[in-house]
């Protein structure tokens, strides 16, 4: 059976899901809510869908699943309602904008006995799964430091530089991905320190939040991570991954560094560019997909879970009171009220 899947958010990652969705036999997209029902009913027109809607619990009697996609601020009201409606819920990153808001969710869906899957996509990307392989096939030894960059310019949308909304700038937004990725590759060992740098001000938008991050990890066992999350780069994004091992070195380009190039002669700027062969296969949102579906139909823990998306928040709490302090933070880590995680630091 084919699970119905509705959309919580009419933004650019619902688009990647509906693209996504088209290639996964698992489960298909019927619905779409907005806050704006216009933005519901043109991604309604655009791929086929059933209906567009802008009161939440329309949504319920036409799905089985419910993708929240809606803005940071907004995760815990909207998975906790979708969960309360008995069904199955994907969270996309950050699970929620603090730790109290993040623990609601995983509670909301354990006792409504219901699917909680956190999107958090890079750990199906197919080169960071080969080194993961490589890493485990102790090739390359023991692991002792991890390195990942998330980068760009900065956010499509202007909530992202909103504190309200967003909950938190680049540390929120990007280093969120780099956090769980080196936590994954590793096994998911257990995080016992965390030391952070965080920039802000020099992205034109950002001056709520932050604009650049810099967070060190400490695992248990030795081991540690450098993540960097950033809207300050030019030159497009960046998505990188090194691993360096006691008998071996290892690294991924996600998006730069693809073997494929193209020169346009034409335009303004006359260029070189590196593509991707299929985008949405080689950042795993089909497989990603398709994995939290499965889960969902079989009973079985998502690989990405609430769990998972719980660590991650408690990592980026952890890393905002790390930069307030300016000193590592150990872990485990239970900020100071239940307000979003970026408030010790602003």
């Amino acid at each position: 059976m084919s699970l119905r899947l509705g959309l919580v958010g009419s933004g650019w990652i619902s688009r990647v899901y509906l693209r996504a969705l088209a290639r996964v036999p698992e489960g298909h997209a019927v619905a779409v809510w907005s806050r704006d029902r216009q933005h519901a009913e043109r991604l309604v027109r655009e791929f086929g869908l059933g209906h567009a809607t802008d009161r939440l619990e329309d949504l319920w009697p036409h799905v089985d699943v419910v993708c929240v996609n809606s803005p940071n601020a907004c995760h815990a009201q909207h998975a906790v309602a979708a969960a309360r409606a008995g069904k199955h819920v994907i969270v996309e990153k950050p699970l929620a904008v603090s730790l109290a808001e993040g623990e609601a969710i995983v509670a909301a869906c354990r006792e409504a006995g219901v699917g909680l899957a956190y999107a958090e996509e890079l750990p199906f990307a197919p080169k960071f799964r080969r080194m993961r392989d490589w890493l485990e096939s102790g090739s390359l030894g023991r692991p002792l430091y991890v390195t990942q960059r998330e980068a760009h310019d900065g956010p499509y949308s202007p909530w992202f530089f909103s504190r309200q909304w967003a909950g938190g700038g680049a540390l929120m937004d990007l280093a969120c991905h780099g956090i769980e990725c080196v936590r994954w590759l590793l096994g998911k060992p257990r995080v016992v320190g965390v030391t952070a740098w965080l920039g802000c001000g020099r992205h034109p938008q950002a001056q709520e939040v932050d604009d650049h991050a810099v967070v060190q990890l400490d695992f248990e066992g030795g081991a540690q991570a450098l993540v960097e999350g950033s809207w300050l780069l030019k030159g497009g994004m960046q998505s990188r991954l090194e691993v360096w091992g006691s008998e071996g070195y290892a690294e991924a380009d996600l998006l730069q560094r693809t073997g494929l190039r193209r020169f346009a002669a034409g335009g303004a700027a006359p260029s070189w560019s590196e593509e991707n062969a299929d985008w949405l296969w080689e950042n795993g949102y089909p497989q990603e997909l398709s994995h939290f579906l499965h889960c969902f139909r079989d009973g079985s823990e998502p690989e990405e879970s609430g769990a998972d998306g719980l660590v991650v928040l408690e990592v980026l709490s952890a890393a905002y009171a790390s930069a307030a302090r300016g000193a590592r933070v150990e872990l485990p880590f239970r900020p100071d009220g239940d307000g979003p995680a970026i408030d010790p630091w602003r």
